[in-house]
Formats: structure tokens, C-alpha cells, sequence
């Protein structure tokens, strides 16, 4: 299941994608283009397009000091979809970081 639409000739960032759902929520609605940056170390809390064993995802980033990686569904009515890769697992691969205008909170439940 899609939750974005590539688009050409993004105005900031390496590459832009149009929203066609909800899964970012509240921050970002359907129909909203979202700018990314490639090849950006994560750090926790930042928000990623994503490839895991879900398809292509976004999703907030977080990691623990045993390696452990948490992709947390940004819109926490959707937590059943937060993804939990342990350090000896294959990780995600991270396609880019969407540039955000303030931080997002990591979940807190």
C-alpha cells in the first residue's frame, strides 16, 4: 500500500513525494508534498522513508544503545504498524529524512 506519489523538481531537498494517505498525521496531511534529504545520518526522532519488511514506510526513527531499532507509525492511532528490528536483524534502509519545520515527539506509550 502506497502512502506517497514521487514528484519531479522538488523546490528544497533531494527529492520530494505527494502524501495519497493519512500515516502522517497530524504533521502532514493527504495531498501535502514532503521534501527529504538523502544520505543524512538519523538521529532519534527524525522522521524517514523508509524500506523494512512493510514495503516503503514512513516512519519516526529511534535507536537504543543495543542497536535495537524502533520505526515508530507517526500517527499513533496507527502504533500496531511501529516496526521493533533487533541489532542482529537485517535493518531497514533509510531512502531519505523529511525535512521538518519543528521536531517531532517520540511516542510516548
Amino acid at each position: 500500500m502506497a502512502e506517497y506519489e514521487l514528484i519531479d523538481a522538488p523546490a528544497e531537498g533531494d527529492f520530494a513525494v505527494r502524501l495519497t494517505d493519512d500515516a502522517l498525521e497530524p504533521w502532514f496531511k493527504a495531498g501535502e508534498t514532503v521534501f527529504l534529504l538523502r544520505s543524512v545520518e538519523l538521529r532519534d526522532g527524525d522522521l524517514g522513508l523508509f524500506y523494512s519488511r512493510e514495503g516503503m514506510v514512513f516512519r519516526q526513527y529511534c535507536r537504543d544503545v543495543r542497536g535495537t531499532v524502533y520505526l515508530f507509525a507517526p500517527d499513533r492511532r496507527r502504533k500496531d504498524r511501529d516496526l521493533v528490528i533487533e541489532a542482529e536483524d537485517e535493518m531497514p534502509v533509510c531512502y531519505g529524512k523529511v525535512l521538518l519545520r519543528r521536531p517531532i515527539p517520540l511516542p510516548a506509550d
